[in-house]
């Protein structure tokens, strides 16, 4: 799985927390504002209870408090408060006609804890019902009617006692959930109940603007995350941008300064510095490949010329000539090592210098394949070539000859016998696309990276060891890189090895 950007991972790990905070959040809040509105239903109920107290203390005429809840609140308030009046004995003394029948009042807890001693004096505006004493006759009163309690003739209002510390509750039923307040006193004991379907839409409202807004406020954040992100890594693009140019050609490419951050800054000024030893290192360790090579020519030039003359001085099928021609072909062989090492020096450091004409790519290869016939006489190896005729390209003749003898020899190294080589030729797409197959081993499983290295050479237990020393494709690579073309293995897997090398056509050909 490929991983993700760390802007996009900083953008997701932002909106996540933020995610994590808003719902814990959002809980608390959730059950907070729950508890509240318990507390204001809590409220309204004791209110309830005291508002008419007259109506209670006298035991009769209770259908004027349905009458006065009515007044108040609307002809609905039988949907959203129901009340029931105990005596002592826990007799029912009145019960609203549209008392829920999925609550059973017998499974209801209505018991109250006993009377509270010396009891505070009730300040009015208080939420809580609070004793005091009945006080005044019993008779009709002004507001009376003729039943229970009522205002004497210039005596004081009566009020009803609540001793007990009241009670409260939630009853859920299979339609909406009811809270019960019970108060009461020795004498008697009232049930105010309310519907909570207000107060649970209320509460579904909050809820669901929450989550609502909830993945608009995550977004926001992470886009927020992403922005902030941007311009803390904004330094580390510059970096990687500067890098990406720091090749063998390009070791002179330095980090620009930045004074946004301390940490950013160091780390600018430790990699710049390190790109100028990286520079100084390479480049005596190319001028010395350049130099060593460019001095053993002469060197070298000169053995081969005195080895010839021996050889064709010494007696034929002497120890003398054997040991000549051995000496020669090892001179020969330090000759190309010498040429290869002082080509990769120059393409190291950009000096490749191409003497381009116009070939004949199919007459170059017909040529190549040969010289091919001859080597691999002895696998008996045979060609597949496919080359359509005067196919041109601009190249440099010695060089792109170095290239692609190269690759057939490699092909005829590895091969296996009564084997097969395979050469196709084809422009396309404004490009030459030359292909070289052989049959054989192939290269080791999680080597095809190294292929291209330099010194390096496919280890095969079953083969015998193979001439070379490791600089074939990596110096073909460079010179094709350097005609402006890329070389690559393009399959690789038991009995089959291909490779191919891309060049830009010249115009018209075909």
């Amino acid at each position: 799985m490929k991983p993700l950007p760390s802007r996009l991972k900083i953008a997701l790990l932002s909106a996540g927390i933020s995610g994590v905070v808003l719902a814990a959040f959002g809980v608390v809040m959730w059950v907070l504002i729950h508890d509240l509105r318990l507390q204001a239903v809590d409220r309204e109920i004791r209110t309830l209870a005291s508002r008419h107290p007259g109506l209670f203390a006298g035991y009769g005429n209770y259908e004027r408090l349905s009458s006065s809840l009515e007044f108040t609140f609307g002809e609905d308030f039988t949907n959203h408060i129901i009340l029931r009046l105990l005596d002592a004995k826990g007799r029912t003394l009145y019960v609203s006609q549209h008392w829920p029948s999925g609550i059973d009042p017998g499974k209801l807890d209505l018991t109250l804890e006993p009377n509270a001693s010396n009891p505070p004096p009730a300040s009015e505006g208080t939420n809580s019902a609070v004793p005091r004493p009945i006080s005044g006759p019993r008779g009709s009163g002004m507001g009376g009617m003729g039943h229970g309690y009522g205002m004497g003739r210039g005596g004081p209002p009566p009020e009803v006692l609540f001793t007990k510390p009241p009670k409260f509750f939630t009853v859920q039923t299979a339609t909406s959930a009811w809270r019960f307040g019970v108060l009461g006193s020795d004498d008697v004991t009232l049930v105010i109940g309310l519907n909570q379907q207000e107060v649970e839409q209320e509460l579904n409202r909050v809820r669901n603007a929450f989550v609502l807004t909830l993945p608009v406020a995550l977004f926001l954040v992470g886009l927020g995350g992403w922005v902030v992100a941007g311009r803390a890594l904004r330094p580390l693009k510059s970096i990687a941008d500067t890098a990406e140019h720091v090749t063998a050609r390009g070791l002179d490419q330095r980090i620009s300064k930045s004074s946004e951050d301390p940490e950013v800054t160091r780390l600018i000024q430790v990699l710049n510095r390190m790109m100028d030893r990286l520079e100084t290192s390479f480049r005596q360790a190319t001028r010395f490949s350049a130099d060593a090579s460019h001095e053993l020519k002469t060197p070298l030039a000169i053995m081969q010329g005195e080895l010839e003359n021996a050889l064709q001085s010494a007696a034929p099928g002497s120890a003398e000539q054997q040991l000549f021609s051995n000496l020669l072909e090892e001179t020969q062989r330090l000759k190309t090592i010498t040429r290869s090492l002082l080509l990769l020096a120059q393409a190291d450091t950009g000096q490749l210098k191409l003497a381009l004409e116009t070939l004949d790519l199919s007459a170059e290869l017909d040529a190549m394949i040969e010289d091919a016939r001859v080597l691999a006489t002895d696998l008996r190896l045979r060609f597949d070539v496919q080359l359509p005729p005067q196919l041109r390209v601009e190249a440099d003749r010695a060089l792109l000859h170095t290239a692609l003898f190269n690759l057939i020899s490699n092909a005829i190294k590895y091969n296996e016998p009564d084997g097969k080589i395979s050469i196709q030729a084809n422009p396309a797409d404004h490009k030459t696309v030359l292909t070289i197959g052989n049959t054989g081993p192939g290269i080791p499983p999680g080597d095809e990276g190294k292929v291209f290295e330099r010194f390096y050479r496919v280890a095969l237990s079953s083969s015998p060891p193979v001439e070379g020393i490791g600089l074939g494709l990596s110096l073909a690579r460079e010179i094709v890189n350097a005609h402006g073309g890329e070389l690559q293995l393009t399959e690789n897997r038991p009995g089959w090895t291909c490779f191919q090398v891309t060049l830009k056509p010249m115009p018209g050909s075909g």
